[in-house]
């Protein structure tokens, strides 16, 4: 307390007084983080990093918190994020792995982002609030099998091509260059197939969903479809707190030589997220 008051003293120019005991240093005595913008049924993460640009890193939990550390006067680059599985992040980039786990598998983690320029007075305590932004979106894929084709398909394989791997936590915006992941589809117990894949984003303004329909009678055996889904994806990076439904309905058609089949317009609707 003597030495609090003794810099205090020595700090201020005379006949002025100090408002706190680091008059030369600011602190922040409150940093509140908003999850308000999640999806439903989604938890808050148990802990997060918290960098104050390159002058002071930390992990935290909660929603608030105060920093234990007294800040030189300045501005500073704010920037937030949780630990995630199957997502790392480097500098400024956060690159979700779509490979590590068995093909197809679309448990990557919830993935949050904050981001804010503050200055720090001196002899000065600060509150400071930060919006957390959901990063990762669930793709929901529904393909009803029409008519007899329920009996004749046994099994659906799928690419699903223009995908974000890497953003910018800074701003969200996806970066690098687009790759392809395999949505698993299986069968439900009303005959029609689902596929549900979490994903950074989408990259560029084409993609496109390769199916390869297997068939019980081997004539043909396979027949693979592709599908332009660029313009019910083209918001896909924007409200990623709701889960994007894609509904569209297999038809097969008999011909000469057997039969082939088709895919109808894809649909879009909101639905929730599928759980763990």
């Amino acid at each position: 307390m003597i030495m609090a008051i003794l810099v205090c003293f020595l700090s201020c120019v005379t006949g002025t007084l100090c408002d706190t005991d680091h008059p030369n240093h600011g602190r922040v005595v409150n940093l509140i983080t908003d999850w308000s913008n999640r999806g439903e049924g989604i938890d808050i993460p148990a802990n997060y990093t918290v960098a104050f640009g390159d002058e002071y890193i930390t992990t935290l939990s909660g929603v608030s918190n105060a920093i234990d550390y007294l800040f030189p006067a300045g501005a500073y680059h704010i920037n937030l994020y949780n630990s995630a599985s199957k997502i790392t992040v480097s500098g400024t980039t956060a690159t979700a792995d779509y490979t590590t786990f068995p093909l197809g598998d679309w448990k990557i983690g919830w993935f949050f982002t904050g981001v804010q320029d503050e200055y720090i007075e001196q002899d000065n305590d600060h509150t400071i609030t930060i919006q957390m932004q959901q990063q990762i979106r669930q793709l929901n894929l529904m393909l009803e099998l029409a008519d007899d084709a329920q009996k004749r398909i046994t099994g659906i394989e799928a690419v699903l091509s223009g995908i974000a791997r890497s953003i910018n936590i800074d701003n969200g915006n996806p970066v690098g260059s687009a790759v392809t992941v395999v949505p698993v589809f299986t069968k439900q117990t009303d005959g029609n197939y689902t596929a549900s894949v979490r994903l950074m984003g989408i990259f560029g303004d084409a993609q496109t969903l390769t199916v390869t329909l297997s068939f019980a009678s081997g004539n043909p055996s396979t027949v693979t479809l592709v599908s332009d889904l660029s313009g019910q994806l083209a918001a896909f990076n924007t409200d990623k707190k709701t889960p994007l439904t894609l509904r569209s309905i297999v038809l097969v058609t008999p011909i000469v030589e057997g039969f082939t089949a088709t895919i109808k317009d894809w649909t879009n609707s909101n639905g929730n997220v599928i759980a763990d």
